[in-house]
């Protein structure tokens, strides 16, 4: 990252949470590379991060990460055994002893390693400057999941009541990237878990979520996944005429109706129908591309075949 990158991160960490200006320069300090300035316990100021127990720090509750790659933590770990803790964690007071704001990773791998004791700075936080520095820790490191890239800035932006640009500028980061992340969430579940799992790219997700269609979304993506397809090929494939035959424009008084079928759609990761006939009555359909969904669906219906 250039140096100008660095800045403008930099100040847009300050500008997400209000501290005052000495605490600014400790907070920027935890997400970065060096040791962070003297700590603070009980409103005394410490002359640097203390050694804590590992078994005294519960996780933080707002942790946007949702996976930790294993061979990740491996390495981390024996660094750590070989060469020690460089960075410190970052850690507020809590009912039981402490409680994470950042380095997650690190106290994993410290676990991992055998570890005992880690060097610790505290911060006295709120919940609320918590979660951010947490989501901003995480925006900030290059192989965070793309979904879990994107509910970091959904939840900036609704935490904040920003705009997608306002938060741009304050990660030092372009809009159009953020509305890129963002555009993940209309994907259907079963497709955001193949996001998750790696089993497509972030390539192949931006595309996938300009296809309105669930069944057809899951269609593509799983064609994707069994045929290696390449985002070049899955676009050309996207692109084709048959792919842009646009639905019929609904009358105003079916307009409810169409709302209804894309919400349901939405949360089940299916294609959904609703007809509506005369004095109240009609019919639901529910799509299904595989078995896997098939039993899916009956898993969310709570049903059980004999």
């Amino acid at each position: 990252m250039t140096d100008k990158g660095r800045s403008r991160l930099g100040r847009g960490l300050s500008s997400l949470i209000s501290v005052s200006s000495d605490r600014e320069e400790s907070i920027g300090d935890a997400t970065g590379d060096g040791l962070s300035p003297p700590a603070t316990l009980d409103n005394k100021i410490l002359p640097g991060p203390i050694e804590i127990s590992l078994s005294n720090i519960t996780p933080n509750p707002h942790q946007p990460r949702r996976n930790f790659d294993d061979g990740q933590l491996t390495r981390l770990a024996e660094s750590l055994k070989s060469s020690g803790m460089i960075q410190p964690i970052v850690v507020k007071k809590s009912k039981d002893g402490y409680q994470l704001i950042a380095g997650e990773r690190r106290l994993r791998a410290a676990k991992i390693a055998g570890l005992t004791q880690i060097p610790a700075i505290f911060r006295e936080v709120d919940a609320h400057a918590q979660a951010q520095l947490a989501l901003v820790e995480n925006i900030q490191r290059e192989d965070l999941n793309p979904l879990d890239r994107a509910l970091a800035y959904q939840t900036l932006i609704d935490q904040q009541g920003l705009t997608q640009a306002e938060l741009a500028e304050r990660l030092g980061e372009e809009r159009s990237g953020i509305a890129n992340y963002l555009r993940l969430l209309q994907l259907t579940k079963p497709v955001q878990q193949l996001l998750r799992d790696g089993k497509i790219s972030f390539g192949h997700a931006k595309l996938l979520a300009g296809v309105d269609d669930p069944l057809e979304q899951q269609r593509l993506a799983d064609l994707a996944v069994s045929q290696e397809m390449s985002v070049r090929s899955l676009e050309r494939l996207i692109a084709q005429p048959s792919m842009k035959v646009s639905p019929p424009v609904p009358k105003p008084s079916e307009a409810y109706i169409v709302d209804l079928e894309k919400n349901i759609s939405q949360q089940l990761g299916m294609r959904v129908q609703v007809r509506r006939r005369a004095k109240g009555r009609g019919s639901l359909t529910i799509h299904y591309a595989s078995l896997d969904q098939f039993d899916q669906l009956l898993s969310k219906l709570g049903l059980q075949l004999e």
